[in-house]
């Protein structure tokens, strides 16, 4: 990572009032710190019209299991064509591996691989990461806005754990609750 690089996540974690400690530990368990990371994730189906910035609908059996996007699926004319939103959306990117209809909802409208800088690569999870905060933190702690942002939403076990307990130990060992005394209740 370089200076440059380095100062976006700073200014992005001051902007959003998001600890860097936690940035900095996403992008290590995401991304290796490797700002090209991309994945396909075709069971991803939580697809937004990027016409009205609202969730696409339901996807039918046959388009959940599709390559190929719907006649009716919305797509940026002159950025990409249908099967490449289809796509792109279902794919993460970047150093926090956001998923592309994620980034689509706060608003990206550029090429998918432009978050795949530290810029933009920032910016939209941490837009991602400010409405988790807000909607989790308070009962959950920063554990289970943590567990959101890599399943949605903070989901319990029997024992207390979440679904996704080993990713959140991840990113705990990687540093992303340092700034912190109470790891799980904020």
């Amino acid at each position: 990572m370089n200076k440059d690089e380095a100062q976006a996540i700073a200014s992005h974690a001051s902007f959003y009032e998001l600890p860097k400690e936690l940035l900095m530990a996403i992008i290590k368990v995401e991304s290796a710190i490797n700002k090209f990371a991309y994945r396909v994730e075709p069971p991803y189906r939580y697809l937004v019209n990027v016409a009205s910035k609202q969730p696409f609908r339901r996807l039918t059996p046959a388009e959940n299991k599709s390559e190929v996007a719907p006649k009716d699926f919305p797509y940026i004319r002159g950025l990409s064509s249908r099967n490449t939103e289809w796509l792109g959306q279902q794919a993460s990117w970047g150093p926090m591996q956001i998923m592309g209809a994620v980034a689509r909802e706060y608003g990206f409208t550029q090429a998918f691989p432009e978050l795949c800088s530290y810029v933009a690569g920032t910016k939209f999870p941490c837009l991602h990461l400010v409405n988790l905060k807000k909607r989790f933190l308070e009962k959950h702690g920063w554990a289970g806005v943590v567990a959101a942002y890599n399943a949605g939403s903070p989901r319990y076990i029997d024992g207390g754990d979440f679904e996704n307990q080993v990713y959140v130990d991840k990113i705990r060992e990687h540093g992303g609750f340092d700034f912190m005394e109470d790891n799980q209740h904020g």
